[in-house]
């Protein structure tokens, strides 16, 4: 007698197998197959190179206010975007560490990029977007258009 799997649907390592293929589905629809994902990757890769930075979007009275975390980022590296309602950030980060000492030499490099894109639901004044990047914090500032003052127009009824 051979000792063989047990692959019938309905036994534990079959629902196992289902629960992880509707799970990969889920996170697929959701996050796409990004890079980190397809690798199975954290959103974070080693020494921290962020990939997908955390994102605040707040709206206030007249505007919303837009707090994206890139620690070690430097400002030079970061690109932001307005165009027809897209507001995109992205950026690349380079980290090199050289260490010399009297038994070795070691040099590290990793390289990340990151991309995040948000539809923004109101007009917005383009020529009065800020921004300011502070401490690893990017703000940015993006006014609303004033809303136009329409007149009410009384129309004859024949």
């Amino acid at each position: 007698m051979a000792i063989s799997l047990w692959k019938d649907k309905k036994s534990p390592w079959g629902m196992l197998e289902n629960v992880k293929k509707e799970m990969d589905e889920w996170f697929e629809e959701h996050f796409g197959k990004g890079e980190a994902l397809v690798k199975g990757e954290s959103i974070f890769s080693d020494k921290g190179l962020l990939k997908m930075p955390a994102v605040d979007i707040q709206e206030k009275d007249d505007k919303y206010v837009v707090h994206a975390e890139l620690p070690g980022v430097k400002k030079d590296e970061i690109q932001v975007e307005y165009r027809d309602g897209l507001l995109t950030i992205k950026g690349e980060k380079k980290f090199e560490h050289e260490e010399k000492k009297k038994d070795f030499h070691r040099i590290e490099r990793s390289y990340g990029s990151f991309h995040r894109s948000f539809q923004i639901p109101e007009e917005i004044n383009e020529d009065e977007i800020k921004g300011e990047y502070k401490n690893g914090v990017l703000e940015l500032t993006l006014p609303m258009k004033e809303p136009e003052k329409r007149k009410a127009k009384k129309i004859e009824i024949e």
